[in-house]
């Protein structure tokens, strides 16, 4: 597999994760040594791999957790550093629209995440409106 079908494996893991309410899963995906950056809408910045991971404990573990569909916009490449930007978005508020970026960086031979960071946007800074209806990975 390419450095860019990996990329979008990592990344479709972090949904998937996030779908499946799989803490241990999540675990998985971020980086246990690199530093981090975890910024949920709303919230103040988290650094530390604790705070990060009972944060992810806390969403996942509420009742009112959305199941979110995501569109990559765009992957680029800094050195060691691959930023993924797109948009996320819940069936059940499929005018909700996040502009997320999740970072990665290779950590024990598999792309770690050590950025997550998300906000809301307007729907028509979109290139193209999610269709609620059909799931895109």
């Amino acid at each position: 597999m390419n450095a860019e079908a990996l990329l979008r494996f990592a990344n479709d893991a972090f949904y998937q994760a996030f779908r499946d309410r799989e803490l241990a899963a999540m675990e998985r995906l971020w980086a246990q040594r690199l530093p981090l950056l975890c910024a949920h809408p709303g919230a103040r910045p988290l650094y530390e791999r604790a705070a990060v991971l009972e944060s992810w404990n806390q969403i996942l573990g509420r009742p009112s957790c959305p199941v979110l569909e995501h569109r990559i916009e765009s992957i680029l490449r800094y050195g060691a550093l691959a930023l993924i930007t797109g948009y996320e978005w819940s069936r059940a508020q499929p005018d909700g629209i996040l502009l997320a970026t999740n970072g990665f960086m290779e950590e024990d031979g598999q792309y770690r995440m050590v950025l997550h960071q998300a906000g809301p946007v307007r729907a028509v800074t979109m290139t193209r409106a999610p269709d609620p209806r059909v799931p895109i990975h």
